[in-house]
């Protein structure tokens, strides 16, 4: 038997285009899945309860926590709409609402034209962020908000810091920022202290074994 068309070591069928890796395969697609974090999904619920909404999100954490699956999750909440709900929604469960968000299928799948990712460990410099800084004048196409996802933000460079600051001191109205790094002590203070900072922390060995 041809071995690349033969089953992996869990039986599985790699080579059809149903598979799946188990790190996508279970991502957390609402909020109440994001098990051990519920004092984040607190705090994002009752601002969006009470209109604070922060134009800025810096979401830490050591790797696999969680990070830019909850940067995703915060992107589809900020832009939720279905009916006669156009307002930044905390409960993203299709079939509790109704039906799936209609813009969340598309952020999910990272398609949507109003969410950009961008991965700061490969795109550092001034350059990166000039495009950044010259697309936010603009409208959004289809959402309510244009979302800025910058992953390893603590990467980029001192001149892209910079050139950064002063849009989150003065942001357009449309506009929001999620940062996820791994290394908060490298963000610049001045960063910081414009953003909503979450930490996102490791599932206990406890609550795990509970929630399996």
């Amino acid at each position: 038997m041809d071995e690349s068309s033969s089953p992996n070591l869990f039986g599985d069928d790699t080579t059809g285009p149903s598979y799946v890796v188990l790190a996508r395969k279970y991502r957390p697609r609402t909020f109440a899945d994001l098990i051990g974090q519920e004092a984040m999904v607190r705090t994002i619920a009752n601002s969006f309860a009470l209109g604070r909404i922060p134009h800025a999100y810096m979401l830490t954490g050591v790797r696999g926590v969680g990070k830019t699956t909850t940067a995703r999750l915060l992107a589809r909440a900020l832009n939720y709409r279905l009916g006669d709900i156009n307002a930044p929604q905390i409960e993203l469960d299709p079939q509790k609402n109704g039906g799936a968000g209609e813009h969340c299928q598309a952020i999910m799948e990272s398609r949507h034209p109003d969410v950009f990712e961008m991965d700061a460990a490969s795109r550092t410099g001034i350059g990166d962020i000039r495009e950044i800084l010259d697309s936010v004048r603009y409208a959004p196409v289809m959402a309510r908000n244009k979302i800025y996802i910058i992953d390893e933000v603590h990467m980029l460079s001192t001149a892209a810091f910079n050139g950064l600051l002063k849009t989150l001191e003065e942001p357009p109205p449309h506009v929001k920022f999620i940062f996820a790094t791994t290394e908060i002590r490298k963000v610049p203070v001045t960063v910081l202290s414009r953003c909503q900072r979450f930490d996102l922390k490791r599932i206990d060995g406890e609550r795990l074994a509970e929630h399996l």
